[in-house]
């Protein structure tokens, strides 16, 4: 993005929002507030926008990741040829003082301001495609289900440890975990639909399902991560971006601890990482040999599937990049070893 001359910091929340804009800290920040968060309030904020002499193609908006009470402003603001950024409000609250006000006009103050001062760090937000608003919102809604049905099988393994039982109990709970079963299975197949409708996706999909241990779950999480596999995909950045990428943590010669994952990051996909890295730890025979050689070595199991994971990572980037299937028993060759020969 070019150096804009407006910089707009919107504060938003369910209801209602706050907007401010500077050209630089020197100026005067104008700050409208109680700006309804629907389509008549966005309508309101262009007005006013407009009104004060700010142009869309000389500006950048800047929003903390608020979920979907800004979703429909951001989208609002896109289609007006606003260019959009979202920044994690930790980022946001770490660049200023801790003072005792607190206000949505101070927020979004700050927030005009963070996207003067870090202009040359912000990036720019674009809508995903509807094909991934759709898997994603699927994906949510099975992750709430495989919870349920969790709770469902603990309190029936409660019930059935008890001395005394309740027959209504057991019937309303397997009930339950049997209706939870089948809604699982329908969103499963409508995921599966979904990747296999789009062509590019699909094809993607085949791609990484060569690998042993990738299922349609880690597919449908990758895609929706990289907005269908439209952004290119750098397994580093994805690592630390999951939260299964060892850090150091090292400061002179007294402050030393073991490099360890910080675990942030979206656990969901963390979770089926660690699902695929036990999986083709057990059945692809090169990194069933890795993980058999670090259990000899005594390193801690845990440890282990966290670098099969990482590995795994490498491998999809790899063959995303290439554009070319998983190859069984492949081995790379380094060119001087043939030209020595």
């Amino acid at each position: 993005m070019d150096k804009p001359k407006f910089y707009i910091g919107i504060d938003i929340a369910a209801d209602d929002f706050a907007v401010s804009f500077m050209t630089n800290p020197q100026e005067q920040i104008l700050t409208k507030e109680r700006v309804p968060n629907n389509f008549p309030g966005f309508d309101e904020l262009l007005v006013w926008l407009s009104a004060s002499g700010v142009v869309a193609g000389e500006s950048v908006v800047c929003l903390e990741a608020t979920g979907v009470y800004a979703e429909a402003l951001c989208h609002f603001l896109h289609s007006h040829q606003f260019p959009v950024c979202i920044e994690s409000p930790l980022k946001v609250k770490r660049a200023f003082e801790t003072s005792g006000h607190k206000t949505d006009a101070l927020d979004s103050r700050q927030i005009a301001e963070y996207a003067y001062r870090f202009f040359d760090e912000l990036k720019p937000w674009a809508p995903p495609q509807v094909i991934v608003d759709k898997i994603k919102q699927l994906l949510s809604a099975r992750e709430q289900l495989v919870r349920q049905s969790t709770a469902s099988k603990n309190a029936l393994k409660i019930i059935g440890r008890s001395v005394v039982q309740d027959a209504t109990a057991l019937e309303v709970f397997q009930c339950h975990l049997n209706q939870i079963k089948e809604h699982i299975r329908t969103i499963e197949k409508e995921i599966q639909k979904y990747l296999k409708s789009d062509p590019d996706l699909h094809q993607k999909t085949l791609l990484l399902s060569s690998v042993p241990g990738i299922g349609f779950l880690l597919i449908a999480h990758l895609a929706v991560f990289s907005n269908a596999f439209s952004k290119p995909l750098n397994y580093k950045s994805m690592a630390a971006f999951f939260g299964i990428c060892p850090l150091k943590y090292q400061s002179g010669s007294s402050v030393y601890r073991p490099p360890k994952s910080r675990r942030y990051g979206p656990s969901i996909v963390r979770k089926v990482l660690y699902l695929a890295s036990l999986s083709i730890a057990t059945h692809n025979k090169m990194f069933r040999t890795y993980y058999l050689r670090k259990v000899a070595e005594g390193k801690n199991k845990k440890l282990i599937f966290n670098n099969v994971a990482n590995k795994l990572l490498r491998l999809i980037c790899a063959l995303l990049k290439n554009n070319q299937p998983f190859i069984k028993n492949y081995q790379s060759i380094n060119p001087l070893c043939l030209i020595n020969t």
